[in-house]
């Protein structure tokens, strides 16, 4: 849809240039954020593991995908890696501010990828909502509920129905004033610093070379030592154990990669309807 309406253009390339002070930065040229994101964290690596650190500014995009995907991208090549996202307000007024009952902010989110231990990078992957904008869409396709405290409705009411919000509701802060103040300070990088958005936010990739401080196999086993500790933390009630961030997501990818990916049958006839539109071949699913 937002590639039928030209709020993205198909057929476009990133491109990477320096403006009047030697700044970095990535120009989506309007397209969709992933090339974008991976040009950015490629060079990104690059140039902080030649120069100790750096900074990319990435402009003119739409949508990135998950953003912890760049971010570990950048810790596998030994970086810790930092992307912050933000000033897409006027398009996007979806999270109201704490003690607001209004949707003022995007989701507004940041995303922190350093070198692990034994099972790979540590990656943290956050919207300063209670919930990802993404779930809503996807909760409103597939025909469910949203988790409880993560929505009002348009008169600030608490609601599980994706409906209330797209009829004026709002996404609460995550953390109450915490993920409003992180919220607050994205929007300010991405406006303030960084410009006028011109399709849905701007960001700002930091890299820095962690060997500058600690040779990696240092790095790797007092990583895992500290992990490892973590991971020993016997579980509370309700849990199987304690885990890493960005762990769970790569056990989720191999068995995905084993067995398929599970969607809402609402979900995948949406894709089905949309491949006849586009005269695209679809596999038939996994029974």
């Amino acid at each position: 849809e937002q590639f039928d309406r030209g709020y993205m253009k198909s057929g476009v390339q990133p491109e990477l240039k320096q403006n009047d002070t030697a700044a970095w930065i990535v120009d989506g040229n309007g397209g969709i954020g992933m090339p974008a994101m991976e040009l950015a964290v490629e060079h990104g690596a690059k140039v902080a593991i030649e120069k100790g650190m750096s900074v990319t500014a990435i402009i003119n995009c739409g949508h990135t995908g998950r953003l912890g995907a760049f971010t570990e991208a950048g810790a596998n090549q030994g970086c810790l890696t930092i992307c912050i996202g933000g000033g897409g307000r006027q398009a996007w007024r979806m999270v109201a501010p704490h003690g607001g009952a209004t949707g003022m902010l995007p989701t507004n989110p940041y995303s922190f990828g350093i070198p692990g231990g034994d099972h790979g990078p540590v990656v943290l992957d956050f919207a300063t909502s209670r919930i990802a904008g993404g779930w809503i869409y996807a909760a409103q396709i597939a025909g469910t509920t949203l988790p409880d405290d993560a929505v009002v409705d348009a008169e600030g009411n608490p609601t599980r129905n994706p409906e209330d919000y797209f009829n004026g509701g709002a996404i609460l802060p995550a953390g109450g004033a915490k993920g409003y103040g992180l919220a607050v300070l994205a929007e300010l990088i991405g406006e303030a610093l960084l410009g006028p958005v011109t399709t849905e936010m701007n960001w700002l990739l930091i890299c820095v070379d962690t060997q500058r401080y600690q040779n990696l196999p240092q790095w790797h086993h007092m990583a895992e030592e500290v992990l490892q500790e973590l991971r020993a933390c016997p579980p509370a009630p309700g849990f199987d154990r304690v885990e890493i961030p960005g762990e769970r997501e790569r056990e989720r990818y191999k068995l995905n990669v084993q067995r398929g990916l599970a969607l809402p049958k609402p979900t995948w006839e949406q894709i089905k309807q949309l491949a006849a539109r586009l005269d695209v071949i679809v596999p038939d699913p996994i029974p």
